[in-house]
């Protein structure tokens, strides 16, 4: 019969692959290979670092006020640092009023599992909604598919990225407010390190305007984003930090639009419409409340998502506040009347921002015993499937853990910190671009349904030989993204055996059949 072939020619793709049927059925849902996760590591470092005595007053530098440097500071203070000092190059950390340029961020597993080991979920949780389904729009409002998430562990939960720095912020005041020195408007424009002892020294530059400063520390930490200056130096020093930075594909921009969530609109959904059928043109709205205290009526922050130069949005002139409402009226009705007219204004002369293209950090994350890197700065991807923000709070935990495994040695944690996370990191940057393809070619197209198709193909009909579809595992927190490339690749090879022996045994029986 056609299963009990399947599975014989599943068995010999599986030897063909290098994996022993009897390892094999382990391979299911709750099991991925786990010889590099971050906690190996830390096992592993465990048992052969020498206890020493620490000093937690050293000075410790984190350079970016974001997320994933104010998670960093909570970490180290909770741990019993007290000499920890942020820099944030923006003139105010905290912003009460809604930036046009903000937006939506969505916190899964890896994150909240983060959050909550610093004792921040609770304050965060208040401000942020959870996502349990999706409602899709086909071109012009056709089409309409709704699905709930009921294959999750842990619902997403949706925060306005100025709310989500709030609220960390607020927790560093309420928790170390008397160990962690916040310095705002104050950028890092350069690095150096003292010959001999490798101890960095930060340039300093005030966003006023006075003069630039030097300030040596014991440790830095460069959680500065994308175009870290940490980063920069660290390469272009004789190190074993290297940086990958892709050239640009499939660059998109976005622009935000305010929108009135309607009585009879759940505020538990991801609303998404594609405004026309070669997907140029796409939009995605998620509930948000604009005060972190009270429960004001709430709003949908929508984005539009297009590509660079789109003469529909006006191009370098940009729109008139009508033609903005007759384009909505046009390719996304179901939103447009949510939309304010002064909303639309705003949309309207709203310059767009540029999604960030793909980049990683390989070899080391940390120069000598005193330098570390951590967040965007080691792994840029665009926010399609919510893994940048929660990636870099996986790396605090990840330092925490290097840290605990280390007896809180900085020197010898930032190398256990490099070596849980390098391979993580490029594997998290490399599986994200896979997905980032031009969908209005039909190759480009192909290649992003292709493999989703077979994925969720051989996972139906042998679950425990073959693994979820990639993007599944991505959201699944028990796994690290180093762990997923693994086994995707190993599945690959299992299901291109497997297809070629079918083949050849349907080509081999068809032979007998015509002689």
């Amino acid at each position: 019969s056609f299963p009990m072939a399947f599975l014989l020619v599943v068995a010999v793709a599986t030897l063909a692959a290098g994996n022993p049927p009897g390892r094999l059925r382990g391979f299911g849902r709750n099991y991925l290979p786990s010889k590099r996760h971050p906690n190996a590591f830390a096992a592993k470092s465990r048992s052969t670092l020498p206890t020493r005595a620490v000093d937690k007053g050293q000075s410790v530098a984190i350079v970016g006020g974001g997320p994933a440097g104010l998670a960093t500071a909570l970490m180290l203070a909770r741990r019993g640092y007290t000499n920890i000092h942020l820099f944030e190059r923006l003139s105010t950390i905290v912003e009460r009023q809604m930036s046009t340029r903000s937006y939506n961020i969505g916190l899964n597993g890896r994150g909240q599992i983060a959050l909550k080991s610093l004792g921040a979920l609770d304050r965060i949780s208040q401000a942020a909604y959870e996502v349990r389904g999706r409602k899709e729009w086909g071109p012009a409002g056709s089409n309409v598919e709704e699905r709930e998430f009921t294959d999750r562990r842990y619902l997403t939960k949706v925060i306005l990225r100025q709310n989500l720095v709030n609220c960390l912020r607020e927790e560093v005041d309420a928790q170390a407010a008397d160990v962690v020195q916040v310095s705002e408007g104050v950028e890092c424009v350069g690095i150096t390190w003292e010959p001999g002892t490798h101890r960095p020294i930060i340039d300093l530059a005030p966003a006023d305007g006075s003069p630039a400063r030097t300030k040596a520390f014991d440790i830095v930490i460069g959680v500065d984003g994308a175009a870290s200056r940490i980063r920069e130096k660290m390469v272009s020093t004789e190190s074993c930090v290297e940086y990958t930075r892709y050239p640009p594909r499939n660059t998109r921009v976005y622009r935000t639009l305010n929108l009135t969530l309607p009585a009879d609109w759940r505020n538990d959904v991801n609303y998404a419409a594609r405004g026309d059928k070669d997907r140029g043109l796409l939009f995605d709205a998620l509930p948000l409340s604009t005060d972190m205290r009270e429960n004001n009526p709430k709003i949908l922050l929508g984005a539009m998502l297009s590509k660079p130069g789109d003469p529909r949005l006006g191009g370098e002139k940009g729109l008139s506040t009508a033609e903005a409402r007759a384009l909505l009226n046009e390719l996304f009705p179901q939103f447009s009347k949510l939309a304010s007219d002064e909303a639309v204004a705003e949309f309207a002369q709203a310059k767009d921002q540029r999604l960030p293209e793909f980049s990683y950090c390989h070899g080391q994350l940390h120069y000598k015993n005193s330098t570390v890197l951590l967040g965007d700065a080691i792994h840029t991807v665009k926010p399609y499937f919510g893994l940048g923000v929660n990636a870099a709070f996986e790396d605090v935990s990840s330092l925490e853990k290097a840290l605990d495994a280390a007896g809180d040695s900085f020197g010898d944690a930032l190398g256990i910190f490099s070596s849980s996370r390098a391979e993580s990191a490029k594997a998290l940057v490399e599986i994200s671009r896979d997905f980032d393809r031009d969908t209005r070619n039909p190759l480009e197209l192909a290649k992003f349904l292709v493999p989703l198709l077979l994925d969720n193909l051989f996972h139906n009909l042998a679950p425990n030989l073959f693994e979820r579809a990639t993007l599944k595992l991505l959201q699944d927190e028990r796994y690290s993204f180093a762990e997923i490339a693994q086994r995707k690749r190993q599945d690959r090879i299992q299901q291109a055996v497997t297809l070629a022996s079918l083949l050849l045994a349907s080509g081999t029986a068809i032979a007998k059949l015509v002689h």
